[in-house]
């Protein structure tokens, strides 16, 4: 006898701009069929290589969002849906948030249940965990590769200067997943590497790298920072950032006048784009071309590889889902359950609930 399948799951399609990615693939809906009963936007994989046949013979049917929005309890999706689409009260919205410290549940269920995934960061060996810093550390890596596309350069990455070739130089300040991939990327594409970190164990993290440390600092130095920074970064040509505090603005690391000290050429990747941006004149999913040089706030590099990134998040959203749903089909939500504890709000009254 077949299990009764009690959570009814809508697949979403991307709708920020750019965003390319997919949540979940077609062999990941098979993998989920007998605990889930699937209905996917018509489109939502074809940026990742995905085609709607795929998800049909995966088991998954197609549907409409209004008609999806109303016979599904679980919503799953990269990025979180924006305003303009309407859920039901009692549905529930599985998404990595992309802005830390986010609210993730609303304080009464009179709205969508939020469960951010981005909350799951740094819980080691947990169902879910990683998602969010294999995201990352595609960002970074794609950062890197989009620089070079600037800058007119592919590998090795070396510049002519006359007679001789010198080696590109790179830093990148912060020593999340996203920049020290984009350190370790760098460097195998030849460059000089330097690193940055606010965290007490970004030296070992960047020299381990084989990049050369730069120094810390915290947030109550942020003007010895700039002018500690100011001289090191002015031989650079190639600079990520990512530097963030949780629940707030991205801090200026960079402001105009370290921006006009630094070379004539270089490439700035603002990783913190999408939350205002770690240099001064940043515009979230805009390229700053100003003296001369030119600053990158793309808020969809992962979707440079789209394919890739899409296989990453499909597999450990499936490792979660499994988790959360239990062999019956139904999704439960106990506050109890270390998983379940951080993906909810503290708050929330929904704290013990299931579908």
């Amino acid at each position: 006898m077949s299990k009764l399948i009690r959570v009814r799951a809508g697949l979403l399609r991307e709708t920020h701009p750019g965003e390319r990615r997919v949540a979940l693939t077609p062999d990941d809906v098979g993998r989920l069929s007998e605990r889930i009963s699937f209905r996917f936007e018509p489109g939502c994989g074809v940026g990742a290589g995905h085609s709607d046949d795929g998800y049909i013979a995966a088991g998954a049917e197609p549907a409409d969002f209004a008609e999806m929005a109303s016979s599904s309890d679980l919503f799953v999706s990269v990025r979180q849906p924006i305003a303009a689409r309407v859920f039901p009260a009692a549905a529930v919205l599985l998404f990595l948030g992309s802005k830390p410290g986010q609210v993730a549940v609303p304080l009464a269920r009179q709205q969508p249940l939020h469960l951010d995934i981005a909350r799951l960061s740094g819980m080691s060996g947990q169902k879910g965990a990683d998602i969010s810093s294999r995201q990352a550390a595609i960002t970074g890596h794609a950062a890197v590769l989009e620089a070079a596309r600037q800058f007119g350069i592919s590998h090795p990455m070396l510049l002519a200067d006359g007679s001789f070739v010198r080696p590109v130089k790179m830093a990148a300040l912060g020593s999340d997943p996203a920049s020290l991939q984009a350190l370790a990327t760098a460097r195998r594409l030849g460059a000089l590497t330097y690193g940055f970190g606010l965290a007490k164990d970004s030296q070992a993290k960047i020299e381990r790298l084989g990049a050369k440390f730069l120094g810390t600092s915290s947030e109550q130095e942020l003007a010895r920072l700039r002018q500690d920074l100011s001289g090191a970064l002015s031989k650079m040509q190639l600079i990520t950032t990512n530097i963030m505090y949780p629940g707030r603005s991205a801090p200026v690391l960079l402001n105009e006048e370290m921006l006009s000290q630094l070379s004539p050429g270089t490439v700035i990747v603002d990783l913190a784009a999408e939350i205002g941006g770690n240099c001064a004149l940043t515009r979230a999913d805009e390229t700053t071309d100003i003296f001369g040089i030119r600053i990158i706030g793309s808020t969809t590099l992962a979707s440079q590889e789209a394919a890739e990134a899409s296989r990453h998040f499909s597999d450990g959203l499936s490792n979660l889902l499994e988790h959360l749903i239990d062999a019956h089909g139904a999704l439960r939500l106990d506050g109890g359950d270390s998983v379940t504890a951080a993906l909810l709000d503290e708050r929330s009254p929904a704290r013990h609930a299931s579908l």
